[in-house]
């Protein structure tokens, strides 16, 4: 892969497994230094992975986010690129949402995305090419029963990103997000693997005839991060297969 984020320091959440540990090597491999940060341990590979600063945190302890953020300053005295990647997908009818349910999907999904930006800030600020990516869901352009906490997060999230890109461009940094489709990762390789319907219906909503994969995710990362996406800010980029706009 071309270095086309060479002398760039990235964060990137949820980096243990799935999109964000796609992402986090796609970044390494196009020359960027990454501080990988999960609540779950990391794998003795991504440990010793030259350019993989790993780091297990939960980011809904209290002063996580800083500590997070002082991290990357101590080790690098920089950032510039901030990817929103940790995230849960509860499944649970109206009647079955509770409020503790709903409150651990908003702190998790939104709320962090929301404390990770604001603390990430003076450093992003300094950096000559700031981007801060977050990692929506298709669940922000439609709806879907069972998913109310979930792509009520996701749109909330997608609405930030909007004003992140209006309010930090005074800065230079830009603001984009990221809205997969049905991608096989931890959190739904059991649903696709054991439900046959569940995954026949999403493999055939795509237009492309198959679930996504976590490396059809991180490229659009790159490039998001890249000079290339320097004049692209406050925009949504769809990676689901063709699925939204299938019938």
């Amino acid at each position: 892969m071309e270095k086309v984020l060479e002398k760039r320091v990235a964060l990137v959440t949820g980096a243990a497994s799935g999109i964000g540990q796609a992402i986090a090597h796609a970044y390494i491999e196009a020359g960027a230094e990454v501080l990988a940060v999960d609540r779950s341990a990391f794998s003795t590979e991504d440990a010793r992975r030259p350019g993989l600063v790993t780091m297990q945190a939960d980011l809904t302890a209290p002063g996580a986010v800083e500590q997070i953020v002082k991290t990357a300053a101590e080790r690098w005295g920089r950032l510039d690129v901030l990817v929103n990647n940790a995230g849960v997908a509860p499944y649970a009818l109206l009647e079955e949402t509770s409020d503790e349910l709903w409150d651990q999907t908003v702190l998790i999904n939104l709320t962090l995305v929301f404390r990770l930006c604001r603390g990430a800030l003076p450093l992003l600020k300094s950096s000559k090419s700031g981007r801060i990516i977050n990692i929506g869901s298709v669940m922000s352009s439609f709806g879907s029963a069972g998913l109310s906490a979930y792509a009520t997060t996701k749109h909330g999230v997608a609405g930030l990103t909007k004003c992140l890109a209006s309010e930090l461009g005074l800065y230079g940094i830009t603001a984009n997000l990221i809205q997969p489709g049905a991608v096989v990762t931890g959190i739904t390789r059991d649903a696709f693997a054991q439900d046959d319907a569940f995954r026949t219906f999403w493999e055939g909503k795509a237009a492309l005839g198959r679930l996504g994969q976590p490396d059809d995710i991180a490229p659009v990362a790159v490039f998001l991060a890249s000079d290339g996406a320097g004049f692209v800010s406050g925009q949504g980029f769809i990676v689901d297969g063709g699925a939204v706009q299938k019938p």
